[in-house]
């Protein structure tokens, strides 16, 4: 299938994209790889990355999660949290250069744009964080009940809408994240499998907890029932089995615990009301459109609910234009497992977007790309967008002009 009849993206870093070299990666783009738009890093959390194709600094530190253009500090006005600007000076110009050679050739330009995830800014403000059942907070995860976390997501993408002559914007990070972070020296030395993991990652901040209060619940006396389940678990961790790593036991936890059922859909209705207020305040009147991947931390679509994200709700004609989908598998038939539970979701399928991951874990072959993708096709996929320019060989990315 020509590029022309479906839209390709390439998710890039702007420290990968000034060191190849703007306009160049943007010909080569259109016309190597058969792309039709870039989807470049606007706020993205810390991290520590091997980038093989970089002149220098192969081993590169992001510096902490950080935004890489300049803000407009108009913007934040309604919120005590405030943009953290990257130090690195000579990115803060990427975007707009990148846009201006976006549209010169022919493409569109989208900003992939990581919202509450968000370690330095929990760091600052522990009062917009997660809150666990045990009263701890979990920094690198704003709270989408917080006001003010919510009030700086809509800020950042007004911004980046209103300002950066940008197409479209695919907001990462929307929901709830949990325990599992991927950490420096994360380290848990118990039995610990999915039901522990799910009841740890539950906020009961006041904001979670008031919500609930609204919708007839009593999340302290649910905050108690989960912490007493948890301190059972973990006294007798020694003797527990080894779980697999499916989630079919918190499933049934939720069918037998209409309470616990009752506060993940609250979680959801708060997760879905911040995308409609992103919609609704930061986009519209802008010409942008809004994407939004589906879940973070985990893979499979069918898992977006861990996070809060319910995904039917969250891609209706008041929400997000399109949902993405992070199908980074390196089977078809996972692939097309996670497309087919996406299209019981959302029916219709031009608001799907199906990520893939080209990085080895994920690809293991330019045959197997093209089998992913045309089986993606198959099921009536129109757009697709692909991970990750930075990360990846020569080779590699010359798969994408066989598509």
């Amino acid at each position: 299938m020509m590029a022309g009849t479906e839209r390709r993206a390439l998710w890039i870093y702007p420290w990968d994209i000034l060191d190849s070299g703007i306009d160049e990666t943007v010909r080569r783009a259109k016309n190597e790889w058969g792309l039709s738009a870039l989807s470049l890093a606007t706020s993205y959390h810390s991290a520590k990355f091997l980038l093989p194709k970089r002149s220098r600094e192969r081993v590169f530190l992001s510096e902490g999660s950080a935004i890489y253009f300049r803000p407009n500090d108009e913007m934040y006005r309604g919120s005590s949290l405030r943009p953290l600007v990257t130090r690195r000076g000579e990115l803060l110009d990427v975007l707009d250069q990148t846009a201006e050679a976006c549209h010169r050739h022919g493409m569109t330009l989208r900003a992939w744009t990581v919202g509450l995830h968000n370690s330095r800014l929990g760091e600052a403000h522990p009062e917009a964080c997660l809150v666990n059942v045990f009263g701890d907070t979990y920094p690198w995860a704003l709270c989408p009940a917080n006001p003010e976390a919510r009030a700086y997501q809509i800020g950042l993408v007004k911004d980046l809408a209103t300002n950066h002559g940008l197409d479209a914007i695919d907001l990462e990070s929307v929901g709830f994240h949990g325990l599992t972070h991927g950490h420096h020296h994360e380290l848990i030395g118990i039995t610990f499998g999915p039901i522990e993991e799910f009841l740890m990652g539950l906020c009961f901040c006041q904001h979670c907890l008031d919500r609930a209060g609204a919708a007839g619940l009593d999340g302290e006396r649910l905050r108690a029932q989960v912490a007493a389940v948890l301190e059972r678990r973990f006294s007798e961790e020694a003797s527990l089995a080894v779980e697999a790593p499916d989630r079919s036991q918190v499933l049934s936890l939720l069918a037998n615990w209409p309470a616990l059922m009752n506060y993940v859909r609250v979680r959801q209705e708060t997760v879905t009301s911040m995308v409609r207020d992103v919609k609704a305040q930061a986009i519209a009147g802008t010409g942008v459109d809004l994407a939004m991947t589906t879940l973070t931390f985990y893979r499979g679509v069918d898992n977006a609910w861990l996070e809060g994200v319910d995904v039917h709700s969250c891609a209706s004609s008041d929400a997000a234009d399109e949902v993405i989908l992070l199908s980074y598998f390196p089977t078809v038939g996972q692939v097309t497992a996670d497309i087919r539970f996406a299209q019981m979701l959302v029916p219709e399928m031009e608001r799907v977007v199906v990520g893939m991951s080209l990085l080895a874990q994920g690809t293991t072959s330019g045959a197997n790309l093209r089998e992913k993708v045309q089986a993606a096709r198959d099921l009536g996929t129109t757009k697709f967008s692909f991970y990750n320019y930075g990360f990846i060989s020569e080779e590699r990315l010359s798969w994408l002009g066989t598509l």
